[in-house]
């Protein structure tokens, strides 16, 4: 952060908006001012001048140049980058004034000896006890002039200047002002993406004392699922569903007598909001004006901004804390790892299983009804539905008590959720539409008197069992979490299946009409609409088998068709291929050839046998199968 009065800010008083005056970069040409601080600070440290000197010419560049407050500012944190020592030559670092080589005892000799001859009231009787004292140590006399105030920080020489790039100079000073502006923050209210990030800002805010609220706010991001359903249009979804949480974090509740204290703590934790990949700020700045009225301006900046300025150079990301009042580190926040093994464990082996379902480690925040966090372990993702995974490992009576009133809270005790209400897994704003599975180890229980409790009856108490899944070893059943999946899967599928019914045949009879679409490739209807490939199948077997009389025409068409796998393959199609296929005798010969002429691959082992076919397997080599005709074709 930078001193107040080094603070540049822009103020609407139309609508009252404040801003801090970021430091633009758009071209090269804007690195020339950082660029030019940066060599003068390595240049310095080379010659090791004196901090006077460091001043002094810090003091020039800025008489060059009208915006003193920049200049000064970008200065100031440079030298926060310097370290100062005094010459090694003839003055030790050590902070014992005892020390025969330290300025203090210098000076100490020099007023002892001076009060024994008496006060020097020429240069002559000066030098002549400066050569003194300057003789016992084998210093010259300018020597011992400069030693005995060494320790003063002006004579302190530059001893090393750790430099870095312009870009990150910029970036670094943006994000100070950013600070120094929220040191008069009377309230914040931020928003980030991602339960990992939310995690580690909320233990920060407990950190440093802040009280913080969480509410739904606005619509802040788009979702980045790449789920069956991006735009939940067949769930019929409105935006409010999938709000943005919103933290706020208050200062002091009295501003007339506010301290910085609150302002302090609130730029500490800029950082971890700023660095995330989808972040907003909106603050309430507290200024007083030259005639000490104090008034209250309004704050907004996101990564979304136009306008947003540089704080990330080339990846390099600042750390939180300033670690040395001489040094700021630069690194990538590390992925934290996993709390548990188990955790780790269960999230590689259910990728595995290629199911649909997204799985998202420690998603958004839960809410609690007293505003504060629940951050369940994972979540998974399909058709807009969100299902979450709470894991219960190893837990005291204590610990467990905790969870469970945070676990009361989100869901409904009278009514548990049901997986047939799907409308319901859509939103989380309300608790009685949160789908929470409990994975809960029932014995690590770690007990300080040795008494059992039995965590099944616990949460049995509360929970339907259809949400409860208990394990030991540290191995977490899949079959209960898969099945559960399943159900929503299936029900899923018919409800899209019913509500897509009309876009699915509007497509299928412009396909058909083109005589040449004698393949059908029903992912890309499914990909085209944004339908599950399984709810356009369920649609197409049932035209299939359909005799209704309004949809007669597009009845018959498809029947001019053999669903194979996720194709539709034309019985002219077919026709045309089986004289040559009867010639045929190798199956690997047969692949060839189907695939040549416009088969998929994939399902060719799947229609061989539906066109009349058997294949023949001698023995487990695939070069030897052969195919041949059915004895009855039916």
């Amino acid at each position: 952060m930078l001193p107040t009065e080094l603070l540049r800010v822009r103020i609407s008083s139309k609508s009252n908006q404040i801003r801090p005056r970021f430091y633009e970069y758009k071209e090269d040409r804007d690195l020339t001012l950082p660029s030019k601080i940066i060599k003068m600070f390595d240049e310095m440290a080379k010659k090791g001048l004196t901090k006077a000197h460091v001043d002094e010419n810090i003091s020039d560049l800025e008489a060059r140049y009208t915006d003193y407050k920049l200049v000064r500012g970008i200065c100031h944190l440079l030298e926060r980058r310097c370290i100062y020592a005094s010459p090694n030559n003839f003055c030790s670092h050590s902070e014992n004034n005892d020390n025969p080589t330290s300025a203090v005892h210098f000076r100490r000799k020099i007023f002892e000896e001076s009060s024994q001859i008496g006060y020097p009231v020429t240069e002559y009787e000066r030098k002549s006890i400066l050569q003194k004292i300057a003789s016992k140590y084998n210093l010259s006399i300018d020597e011992l002039e400069i030693a005995m105030w060494s320790d003063l920080e002006k004579n302190k020489h530059l001893k090393n200047f750790d430099s870095l790039s312009p870009l990150q100079l910029i970036a670094w000073y943006n994000l100070s002002v950013l600070q120094t502006l929220l040191l008069s923050c009377v309230k914040l209210e931020f928003t980030v993406y991602g339960g990992l990030t939310w995690k580690k800002i909320l233990r920060r805010v407990k950190q440093l004392g802040l009280m913080y609220f969480l509410h739904y706010g606005s619509n802040n991001f788009e979702s980045d699922s790449n789920d069956d359903t991006k735009d939940n249009k067949h769930l019929e979804l409105d935006k409010k569903n999938n709000k943005g949480i919103t933290c706020t974090v208050d200062g002091p509740l009295n501003i007339v007598k506010m301290t910085d204290r609150y302002g302090m703590a609130m730029a500490k934790i800029v950082p971890l909001i700023i660095f995330t990949e989808k972040w907003s700020i909106d603050a309430i700045i507290l200024r007083k004006s030259i005639s000490g009225i104090k008034k209250t301006y309004s704050f907004r900046l996101s990564n979304t901004d136009k306008d947003v300025p540089l704080f990330d150079a080339s990846n390099i990301h600042f750390q939180p804390e300033v670690t040395s009042e001489s040094r700021l580190a630069f690194s990538s926040y590390a992925p934290e790892d996993f709390d548990s093994n188990i955790e780790k464990k269960f999230m590689d082996k259910f990728v595995k299983f290629s199911n649909g379902w997204r799985l998202i480690r420690e998603p958004d925040p839960l809410i609690l009804s007293n505003g504060k966090a629940f951050i369940p372990d994972f979540v998974f993702e399909r058709y807009g539905i969100k299902v979450y995974l709470e894991i219960v490992g190893f837990w005291t009576k204590e610990y467990l008590n905790r969870k469970l009133e945070k676990i009361k809270d989100l869901v409904n005790v009278s009514s548990t959720v049901s997986s047939s209400s799907f409308m319901s897994h859509s939103s989380h704003n309300n608790s009685a539409t949160i789908d929470l599975l409990i994975a809960a180890n029932i014995e690590n229980y770690v007990s300080e008197n040795g008494d059992k409790i039995r965590i099944d009856s616990i949460f049995s108490n509360f929970i339907d069992k259809k949400h409860l899944i208990f394990f030991k070893k540290d191995e977490i059943p899949f079959g209960p979490i898969i099945e559960y999946l399943k159900g929503i899967d299936s029900k899923m599928v018919e409800h899209i299946s019913i509500n897509s019914h009309d876009t699915i045949i509007k497509e299928i009879e412009n396909i058909i009409q083109d005589k040449q679409n004698k393949v059908i490739f029903l992912e890309k209807i499914s990909a085209k609409h944004d339908i599950p490939l399984e709810s356009v199948l369920m649609t197409i077997k049932k035209l299939q088998s359909n005799n209704d009389n309004s949809e007669n025409l597009i009845t018959n068409r498809l029947k001019d068709y053999l669903l194979i796998d996720m194709y539709l393959i034309s019985n002219a199609k077919i026709n045309e291929l089986l004289p040559k296929l009867d010639k045929i005798k190798k199956l690997q010969d047969a692949i060839k050839f189907l695939t040549e002429n416009g088969i998929p691959e994939t399902c060719t082992t799947a229609l061989i046998p539906k066109i009349g076919f058997d294949i023949v397997w001698n023995g487990i080599d695939f070069n030897d199968a052969l195919i041949q005709r059915q004895l009855m074709n039916n």
